[in-house]
């Protein structure tokens, strides 16, 4: 029995994710959507009953609790939403990341790409739409900066990925020990594992006080 290709397995994964993505959305978001409904009615009939007027701050503090949760949930699912791998360019897809990055967090991230080729395998598109994905939401919340940097550029049939912060930087750790428990460079280490599933090269370089840079190198074709 044949092995299934390294395409099919990250395309699979992919619409694994599209169906959770799915169902979180028709689950639990419409779920609390009702509860905020209701809520909401509630509200509206204590403030015509002086008698349960104590009431109404406990009602205020679960409404803001159901809000917060919906929008922390409406980012994620936004964020991890798959875009249309197979019909975008690998240029196109990493620009509209950058463009949804910057919307919902209010930063900049200088974007540079350089010969870029129109078409790029399948699994290639999904490792680099994930290594940045991951990188930018990794700085932005570790490095304490709001300027990033992201460089693409494709030579000689591989395509070189850079992402880099001027940021507070860190002990390098070292991704190729056994994964321990509440292991806080997990996804460090699977940034390492996509790039190598699709015979890539992958560095970090970090220092306290003196910023990140993530280096992939990965073929065009797998």
């Amino acid at each position: 029995m044949a092995e299934p290709r390294l395409s099919d397995i990250l395309t699979i994964a992919e619409e694994e994710l599209s169906r959770i993505v799915l169902d979180i959305h028709d689950g639990p978001v419409q779920y609390i959507f009702t509860a905020l409904s209701i809520l909401t009615g509630i509200q509206e009939e204590i403030a015509h009953d002086p008698a349960k007027a104590d009431l109404m701050p406990d009602l205020a503090r679960v409404a803001v609790l159901l809000e917060s949760s919906l929008y922390e949930i409406k980012s994620f699912l936004g964020a991890f939403r798959p875009p249309e791998f197979r019909r975008r360019s690998l240029a196109a897809i990493i620009q509209g990341l950058v463009l949804q990055h910057e919307e919902a967090t209010n930063t900049r991230v200088h974007l540079t790409l350089e010969n870029v080729p129109e078409t790029v395998a399948l699994p290639v598109k999904i490792t680099i739409y994930r290594l940045v994905q991951e990188a930018l939401a990794n700085a932005y919340r570790y490095a304490g900066v709001d300027e990033f940097y992201v460089r693409l550029r494709g030579e000689d049939g591989w395509l070189w990925l850079e992402v880099e912060d001027y940021g507070k930087g860190f002990e390098l750790p070292d991704l190729d020990a056994p994964v321990q428990e509440n292991d806080a460079h997990i996804g460090l280490r699977g940034m390492k594992e996509r790039v190598q599933l699709v015979k890539g090269h992958f560095e970090l370089y970090s220092r306290p006080g003196e910023g990140t840079r993530i280096v992939a190198k990965v073929p065009t074709y797998v």
